[in-house]
């Protein structure tokens, strides 16, 4: 039985699934920039054998300048043929890189998350209480119950 990562590796280079392809060779040429420029990049997309990048305001001209020609000296190099990780670009065939600047703040969705499952509690129970139960196995447990809470306190 094959799993869906091994499937979408057969799939990948079959003509109708070429997008698959485009897609990792996005990632995968987001990934070379620095991790505060990868931040803000928007996506990417590959049309017409041209790489369009997408990125937040925050970025000034040099860093819009920078993008372009880290990418056009990595496709235009022997890096590609070189690196295992740049496969998926071998084949996509990059004429021109263009960098367009959008002007919407990125928003990041945080979950509200809590950390009840980690939280703690001290025993405040001492475990002198009277046990006056008539049937035996109960009292047996609640006499269990009570060393329990003597032992912890």
């Amino acid at each position: 039985m094959k799993n869906s990562s091994q499937i979408i590796n057969i799939i990948q280079y079959k003509p109708q699934y070429k997008r698959i392809l485009q897609h990792k060779c996005v990632q995968k040429l987001k990934s070379v920039m620095l991790p505060t420029i990868q931040k803000s990049i928007k996506y990417g997309y590959i049309k017409e054998s041209k790489l369009h990048f997408v990125i937040s305001s925050t970025l000034n001209k040099y860093d819009k300048d920078n993008i372009i020609n880290t990418i056009k000296m990595i496709l235009n190099g022997n890096m590609i043929e070189k690196n295992e990780n740049l496969v998926e670009c071998i084949d996509a065939h990059i004429t021109d890189v263009i960098v367009k600047v959008d002007h919407r703040p990125l928003y990041e969705f945080k979950p509200y998350t809590t950390n009840a499952d980690k939280l703690t509690y001290f025993e405040q129970a001492s475990g002198e209480i009277k046990v006056e139960i008539s049937d035996l196995k109960l009292r047996k447990l609640a006499q269990d119950i009570q060393n329990i809470i003597k032992e912890r306190h």
